[in-house]
C-alpha cells in the first residue's frame, strides 16, 4: 500500500514538472515569435537547465543560439551552435545549425570560418539534395575572400541546382559569366602597396587607395610643414625648425601612411559588400527567392 502511494506521488510529481516543461516551451516560443529575443533565449536557458541530459536540449540550444541571432549577437549565438553535439550527422536538425552557424561567421566577417563549416557539412552528409541551401552562403563568403573563379563555380552550380528551362539557364549563366568578367570584379587595394606609396610620395597611398581628395590635402599638408621646417632653418631657428617643423612633419609623414593602408583596406570591404549586394540582388531577381 505504502509503495503504491509513493509511486502515485512519484507520477503526479513528474506529471508536474512535465506540464511546467511544456508551459516555459510554449512561453520562450512566444516570447520568440513577438521577436522578444532577449528574453526568449533566458526562458531557453531555463529549459536547458531543467532538461539537463534530455534529447529536447538540441533543439532548445538551437533556438537559443537562433535568439542569439536574432539580435545580431553572432558571437554568442556561435558559440551557443557549437555546444550543439550531433552522433547522427544526417540529421535534419544538423543541417539547420551547420546552415546557421555559417550564416553567423560570415554575418560577424568570418567568411573563411563560414566556408569551413559549410565544407564540414559537405564532407559528413549524406544529403547532397540540401546542399543548395548552403549554396548563397558559399557563394557570399567566397566573394568576400576574393575567391573568384570558385565562386563563379560555386554560382553556376547554384543556377543548375534552380531546374530552370534551358532558355533561362542560358541566359542567367550568361549574366553569371558578365557578373565575374575581369572588367566588373571589384578593383582590390593592396594595403602593403597603399602605404608604399605614401612612403615614397606623402598622399599617394591616400590616391591609390582611391581617395584622390584626401591625397592631395595629405600631400600639401606633409610640403607645407616641410616649406615651414626648412624656412625655419634657413633663417637659424633651429628650436622651431627641429622641434615644430621636423617633429610635426614626422607625425603627418607616418600616419599619413598609416592612413593610406586604412583606406585600402575601407575600400575593398566597400567593393565587396557592393559586389554581393550585386550577386544577392541577381539571385532575388531571377531566382525568385
Amino acid at each position: 500500500m505504502f509503495n503504491a502511494i509513493r509511486f502515485f506521488f512519484s507520477f503526479i510529481f513528474l506529471c508536474a514538472i512535465s506540464s511546467i516543461s511544456i508551459a516555459l516551451e510554449n512561453k520562450a516560443d512566444s516570447l520568440f515569435s513577438m521577436g522578444r529575443y532577449f528574453e526568449a533565449s533566458i526562458e531557453y536557458e531555463r529549459l536547458i537547465f531543467c532538461n539537463a541530459g534530455n534529447e529536447n536540449n538540441l533543439s532548445l540550444r538551437f533556438s537559443k543560439g537562433m535568439c542569439y541571432r536574432k539580435l545580431m549577437d553572432y558571437d554568442r549565438a556561435v558559440e551557443e551552435f557549437q555546444s550543439i553535439y550531433f552522433t547522427n550527422f544526417n540529421d535534419t536538425l544538423y543541417k539547420q545549425v551547420c546552415y546557421q552557424q555559417s550564416l553567423c561567421y560570415f554575418l560577424n566577417g568570418e567568411p573563411s570560418k563560414a566556408l569551413w563549416k559549410i565544407d564540414e557539412y559537405f564532407h559528413r552528409s549524406l544529403d547532397s539534395v540540401s546542399f543548395s541551401v548552403f549554396m548563397p552562403v558559399k557563394l557570399f563568403s567566397l566573394n568576400a575572400t576574393c575567391q573568384w573563379q570558385q565562386a563563379l563555380q560555386c554560382f553556376r552550380e547554384y543556377v543548375k541546382l534552380q531546374k530552370f528551362s534551358p532558355e533561362k539557364e542560358h541566359r542567367v549563366l550568361e549574366i553569371v559569366n558578365s557578373l565575374y568578367s575581369k572588367k566588373n570584379l571589384p578593383k582590390i587595394r593592396s594595403e602593403e602597396a597603399a602605404e608604399n606609396w605614401s612612403r615614397f610620395i606623402p598622399g599617394a597611398g591616400q590616391i591609390y587607395a582611391g581617395e584622390p581628395a584626401e591625397g592631395a590635402v595629405n600631400l600639401a599638408i606633409n610640403s607645407s610643414i616641410l616649406v615651414f621646417a626648412g624656412y625655419q632653418l634657413y633663417y637659424h631657428y633651429y628650436l622651431t625648425g627641429y622641434l615644430v617643423g621636423l617633429g610635426l612633419f614626422n607625425k603627418t609623414y607616418h600616419g599619413g601612411m598609416k592612413r593610406a593602408g586604412i583606406l585600402a583596406v575601407q575600400k575593398n570591404k566597400e567593393q565587396l559588400i557592393n559586389f554581393n549586394q550585386k550577386v544577392s540582388s541577381l539571385i532575388q531577381e531571377q531566382f525568385s527567392l
